[in-house]
């Protein structure tokens, strides 16, 4: 359902627009934004376990919709309602969720802001978690990188949050903001993106 609904409203067709109330009802309330514990099993391999999450494609799928929403039916969504289980659930989920919805949180605090500030308390753990996170010492060239985008992808997000005005009315966030600057490598990688 997803990818199909994904292309006309990009489109910006006037169809989808129009009846887009029962489109979000279909859409069950962005409940596919939540990882479902019926959609994650666990795999024995010999003596490893290894957990499979059926449900990650269908979330990043779900937070690519609202990522169109945003960009074309902003008026016919309310942010408010969706930032807080939803949002604050996917800047706390898999690598392949956290990207679109970190996109999804620079939109917000640039498109709403009033609504991003209200939450705002309620964001910064995840993105502070996100930040701090360090592979494992003999993690491969290629998680390394992975982690370093993460990394850029979160502070573009809080570059957006800091970006608002009032955005200092947090005292997590200004905590947070207090922590990047004391980390000179944090903060080489928020002053480069806050100046691109």
């Amino acid at each position: 359902m997803f990818l199909l609904f994904h292309l006309p409203v990009g489109l910006g067709c006037i169809f989808v627009q129009y009846h887009l109330y029962y489109i979000l009802i279909g859409f069950s309330d962005f409940k596919s934004c939540l990882p479902q514990q019926e959609l994650i099993r666990t795999v024995d391999l010999g003596p490893f376990k290894h957990i499979v999450d059926d449900g990650l494609e269908l979330r990043k799928a779900a937070f690519e919709c609202v990522d169109t929403l945003l960009d074309g039916c902003l008026d016919q969504v309310n942010p408010s309602s969706f930032i807080v289980p939803y949002l604050k659930s996917g800047l706390d989920d898999h690598y392949d969720v956290k990207m679109p919805c970190h996109l999804i949180l620079t939109k917000l605090a640039d498109k709403c802001p009033s609504a991003v500030l209200a939450v705002l308390d309620s964001l910064v753990e995840p993105l502070q978690k996100t930040i701090n996170f360090k592979p494992k010492l003999d993690a491969v060239k290629q998680e390394v990188d992975r982690n370093e985008d993460m990394i850029r992808s979160a502070l573009r997000a809080i570059t957006s949050l800091n970006r608002i005005s009032g955005g200092d009315c947090s005292l997590k966030f200004k905590n947070l903001m207090s922590e990047i600057s004391k980390s000179p490598t944090l903060w080489d990688k928020f002053y480069s993106i806050r100046n691109e």
